[in-house]
This record gives C-alpha cells, structure tokens and sequence, in this order.
C-alpha cells in the first residue's frame, strides 16, 4: 500500500475528549498522530463539526483540529496550529497557577 503521508505517525491509542459545542464533549481514542494530524476514533463520528477542539487526556493536550477525512466510527484532521493550545489559568495575583 502507497503511504501518502508527508510524515511518520505515532501510535498513541489515548482516551481524550471533543468538545462538540461549549456545552457538549464526546469521549474518543486517539489512534495515532503525525507532525500535521491525528486520527481519533469514537461512535458518533457523524455528529463532529468539521472544526473541532481535542483534549488528550495522557498529555494534557488541547489541539484544533480540522476534519480531513471521516468514516463511520473515525476521523482523520488536521491539527491546525503548530503548536498545542494550552489551557488559560488565572493569575498567581489570584491564588491559582499560570500556565
């Protein structure tokens, strides 16, 4: 089989989490990762935007990410940032942690 990816993936097969809208996330499996994108897996494929925000759950990750490909329990996207999204925390001035 031709591979047409530009870059290597790495297997991961992590649980992680798509944010449907700001009050909805869905669980997934993170198949697998490359430079460019990720392959995630989970039942209701159909219902994902074509945008979408992924928290990884073993790395602490929050990507963007565009769906490339679907099928009928995947997708493939592309991660749309070249570096991850870290999450906002509040100021140290407020008695919490900054990112």
């Amino acid at each position: 089989m031709f591979e047409r990816r530009s870059a290597p993936r790495t297997i991961l097969n992590e649980t992680g989490s798509i944010s449907v809208d700001e009050h909805r996330s869905l669980p997934c499996i993170v198949y697998d990762r490359s430079v460019g994108g990720i392959r995630i897996a989970l039942p209701e494929a159909e219902i994902v935007p074509d945008r979408f925000v992924l928290s990884i759950d073993a790395s602490n990750e929050i990507l963007i990410c565009r769906a490339v490909w679907r099928r009928r329990e995947e997708i493939g996207a592309a991660t749309e940032t070249s570096a991850p999204v870290r999450p906002i925390l509040a100021d140290s001035r407020y008695g919490l942690e900054t990112a």
